[in-house]
């Protein structure tokens, strides 16, 4: 039998055994595939379909998975450039047989919400899972019950889309996530207030993080001192990264007037952005306009790994500036290489503040509030020190393996699938 997961990143076909993907996504698809032992004849991606333009412009960024070396394949769903229409017109029909298909030869169905009601891929594969009688772990990344309210706020969304979502979208995936402890087997919300508020003390719906770090990735007691000494150097400029997608919800904006304001007050703050994408010309020329061009650096994204790492090496500190809910990795990454995080008090950030004593909160979403923090920090090289200690810490009682390997326990004490019988393993 197989181990299902359907997810919105996309991935693109290479060759009938061969795909490519984002890179930490592709290596956390091997980790899987490791940590679900021989129970299972191979892991079966189903997520949409890149376009050839758009894999042209980011494949040397995607990591490739091979069927026969990883024990991962791809079932391509509708193209990322599908129009509702053409979706529902062409493709819909051909993609419920091959998910029918793939949900037949299932142990065990990993999923999730689906927030594309025009496109919804997530939904057709929790009903088929749920025809086919097939357990069902049903993982939730962010909590959304705020983000209306935030792109309203912050101006990212008119008075109609703020409409719109608070009296449509929302209240779907409200239902999705409401219904889902009490049909699937395992429900997973990476937020401990929706486990609080929609498990409501079952046992079946946890807490969960989704790291992508490996053991390996995590500094040494040796890096770690070397690092150390290099954070209690005096005079140099704090050193601030941020590195992921250049969207707009990623309020990067605010991290160029945090830094803009900090350097008016007499800090010598530098910012480096390591990515691309949407809006990277408008923040170019927020940089410009600013006049903090010698202050603010970008620079074209990276593999996940040894090359990413490289850069972060002088960093002295990670932030984040999200404008909506958001639970990135990069959080993780960080805290793996020493980096301490800053970042707006949204509730992912401030309960990871509380578990790891490695984040810095500032209120949510002013740019001169982040100012104040960056100042602090500048002046307080110890408790740089002493954040990424505990950084280091906590990210090596978290890696991917651990993630992984935690899920496979619970699946085996709560997963009880009618045919075939699931027997999962761990590594």
């Amino acid at each position: 039998m197989d181990y299902v997961i359907a997810v919105q990143a996309p991935a693109y076909p290479i060759s009938p055994t061969r795909f490519a993907t984002e890179s930490a996504f592709a290596q956390h698809l091997r980790e899987l595939r490791e940590s679900i032992g021989s129970s299972f004849e191979k892991v079966v991606l189903v997520a949409p379909a890149l376009t050839d333009a758009e894999y042209a412009r980011r494949r040397d960024h995607l990591g490739v998975v091979d069927l026969e070396t990883d024990g991962v394949a791809f079932v391509p769903a509708h193209r990322t450039d599908t129009s509702a229409r053409r979706f529902w017109r062409h493709d819909a029909l051909a993609l419920w047989r091959r998910i029918r298909a793939a949900v037949r030869q299932a142990g065990v169905v990993h999923s999730g919400v689906s927030d594309d009601v025009w496109r919804p891929l997530m939904a057709m594969v929790n009903i088929a899972a749920w025809i086919e009688r097939r357990p069902v772990m049903f993982l939730v990344d962010i909590d959304f019950r705020e983000h209306a309210r935030r792109y309203r706020q912050v101006g990212l969304w008119s008075f109609r889309q703020y409409l719109v979502n608070r009296l449509v979208y929302d209240p779907l995936v409200y239902l999705q996530v409401w219904f889902a402890p009490r049909m699937f087997q395992l429900v997973l919300l990476k937020s401990a207030s929706m486990v609080r508020d929609f498990g409501k003390g079952r046992a079946h719906v946890k807490n969960f993080y989704d790291t992508a770090h490996g053991l390996e990735d995590v500094l040494t007691e040796t890096e770690l001192s070397e690092r150390t000494k290099a954070l209690r150097q005096p005079g140099q400029p704090l050193q601030v990264v941020f590195f992921g997608r250049f969207v707009a919800y990623k309020g990067l904006d605010r991290a160029i007037e945090a830094v803009r304001i900090a350097r008016s007050r007499g800090v010598d703050v530098h910012l480096t952005l390591i990515g691309s994408g949407e809006c990277e010309t408008a923040l170019r020329a927020q940089v410009e306009d600013a006049g903090v061009e010698n202050a603010v650096h970008f620079m074209p994204p990276v593999p996940y790994g040894a090359a990413l790492f490289e850069l972060l090496r002088p960093m002295h500190v990670c932030v984040a500036t999200p404008l909506v809910e958001d639970t990135p990795r990069a959080a993780f990454d960080a805290m793996a290489r020493g980096l301490p995080v800053l970042a707006f008090d949204i509730s992912y950030f401030r309960d990871l503040a509380q578990a790891s004593q490695a984040v810095v909160l500032s209120r949510w979403p002013d740019p001169a509030a982040m100012a104040e923090r960056l100042e602090q920090l500048a002046a307080d090289p110890e408790r740089l020190v002493s954040m990424a200690q505990k950084g280091v810490e906590f990210a090596r009682s978290n890696t991917q393996a651990i993630w992984l390997q935690r899920r496979a326990t619970w699946m085996r004490e709560v997963v009880r699938p009618l045919d075939p019988p699931l027997a999962l393993e761990g590594h």
